[in-house]
This record gives C-alpha cells, sequence and structure tokens, in this order.
C-alpha cells in the first residue's frame, strides 16, 4: 500500500502539467486542422476542425414539468404540451493542432472567452509579441 501511494506521489510530481492561461485567439496564431481560430470563430467550425471536441449545453426553462400548467386544470390545461425550451451552447473543450488544450466559454452563441494550456512553443512566441 505504501509503495502504490509513493508511487503515485512521485508520478503526481514528474508529470508534466500545464496551467490554462486566459487568452485572445485574435492574438495568436491557434489553428486547428490549418483553419485559425479567432474569437468569431463558430460551434461548427471548432467541431469540424478541432480534435476531441465535447460541448456543453444549457436548457433553460423548467425540467420535466410544464411551466405553463395551473394547479386544479381539467383535461385541456394537463394535454398542454411543454413551451420550447431553449438550449444554449455554454462551452466547449477541444484541442488545437499542436495537441494544446482549450476551454472556450460562449455567450449568444459567440466566445466569450477561452483558456488554453499553452505549451513552451506558444509562450515564448506570446512573450516576444509584448
Amino acid at each position: 500500500m505504501k509503495k502504490i501511494v509513493v508511487t503515485m506521489c512521485l508520478s503526481a510530481i514528474f508529470t508534466p502539467s500545464f496551467a490554462m492561461t486566459s487568452v485572445n485567439l485574435d492574438e495568436h496564431d491557434f489553428t486547428c486542422n490549418q483553419v485559425k481560430l479567432t474569437n468569431n470563430s463558430s460551434e461548427s467550425e471548432i467541431t469540424l476542425n478541432c480534435d476531441k471536441v465535447k460541448s456543453f449545453y444549457k436548457q433553460n426553462g423548467i425540467e420535466g414539468r410544464n411551466p405553463s400548467r395551473v394547479s386544479g386544470g381539467g383535461a385541456d390545461i394537463t394535454q398542454m404540451t411543454t413551451p420550447a425550451q431553449e438550449i444554449l451552447l455554454l462551452k466547449m473543450r477541444f484541442y488545437d493542432d499542436e495537441d494544446q488544450e482549450f476551454i472556450c466559454n460562449f455567450e449568444d452563441g459567440k466566445i466569450h472567452k477561452c483558456k488554453a494550456e499553452l505549451k513552451k512553443a506558444n509562450l515564448n512566441k506570446q512573450e516576444e509579441s509584448k
């Protein structure tokens, strides 16, 4: 048991990890499938070109209950269909051509802000541009 704990601790120490850094996509040369990522990149553009894409959505409305239903109603009320609930893109997680992880938050279908797991090659580019 002690060997397992020691091994896990050592692997955590020596495993390279990168911190997520806020990035402005317009100021960098990040690409997916040789297509430049910008703050105007759409969900479909990211899905088609980037690797390991995972999308997270939120649903507006009341889950499992008709919000227009009133208590005590007859068949007319209970047979009402649930109003359309809006499903919005909340965030996307994906990897670019250089296998860097990105997590981008969306508002109104557009990228609001992104964080990236910058690797040394891009860190040097970022420092040179300052």
